[in-house]
């Protein structure tokens, strides 16, 4: 059984310790809120969303886990593809109103906790099977934080799910649409960096940033998405 659902004073990801101004988490959230990126970006942007929750999805349902862990969990748009097939889903996020979102999707045997990625006491330690950090590491100074309370907190042979954005051929897709006036194909999408990346990922930057945390039991590149999708089984 993971930590009890109940509120927490979460920390922020700059400064450890202090307390979340909740206008401003809010409006953070509203920069990058990918259910409102869904909603307005068009056919193009809802089917490479779909694909990056397959991705995910796909991966966390793979081991048949009990447990899951979604650090980070935006309004419970990913659990919707994996929820029903688990035992027991637990909604992570700092913003209480991405997890009131996700409540009231009424997802199957799904609980929530306000908290940070980042924090070690989050979630009950060796209680999951699976922690999902998806589209997380990239706004964290310090992602390696996240991991290690991500392994805390699960079994034996658990697993870390882990997605991260490609940045670099991302911001080529965007010159290249800027350029080329092919952006009125994604509407709603905005072609300036993305708000709130703090840190950029290849392969071996995000190989070099996983494997102190267990084995590398995948790293795979997916084109439709221009992200990475890495599996890490702990010890």
């Amino acid at each position: 059984m993971l930590a009890p659902d109940r509120p927490r004073t979460a920390a922020s990801t700059a400064s450890r310790g202090a307390s979340v101004d909740p206008v401003a988490n809010a409006a953070l959230n509203a920069t990058y809120d990918m259910a409102g990126l869904r909603a307005r970006g068009g056919r193009i942007v809802r089917a490479i969303e779909a694909r990056r929750r397959r991705l995910v999805a796909e991966r966390v349902l793979r081991s048949r886990p009990r447990v899951v862990a979604d650090v980070g969990c935006e309004d419970g748009w990913m659990a919707e593809a994996y929820a029903a097939g688990v035992g027991e889903t637990v909604l992570v996020d700092l913003d209480p109103a991405m997890l009131a979102r996700a409540r009231a999707k009424r997802l199957p045997r799904v609980r929530t906790i306000e908290g940070d990625a980042i924090d070690p006491a989050l979630l009950t330690p060796h209680a999951a099977d699976v922690v999902v950090l998806s589209a997380v590491l990239e706004h964290l100074p310090r992602p390696e934080l996240a991991l290690k309370a991500a392994r805390s907190a699960l079994r034996a042979g658990g697993r870390i799910v882990v997605y991260v954005p490609a940045d670099r051929p991302i911001l080529w897709a965007k010159r290249l649409l800027r350029a080329t006036r092919l952006s009125r194909l994604v509407p709603g999408v905005s072609l300036d960096p993305a708000p709130g990346h703090v840190r950029t990922f290849d392969r071996a930057s995000l190989v070099r940033l996983l494997a102190p945390f267990g084995t590398l039991e995948e790293v795979v590149f997916d084109p439709a998405v221009l992200g990475y999708a890495a599996v890490v089984r702990v010890a």
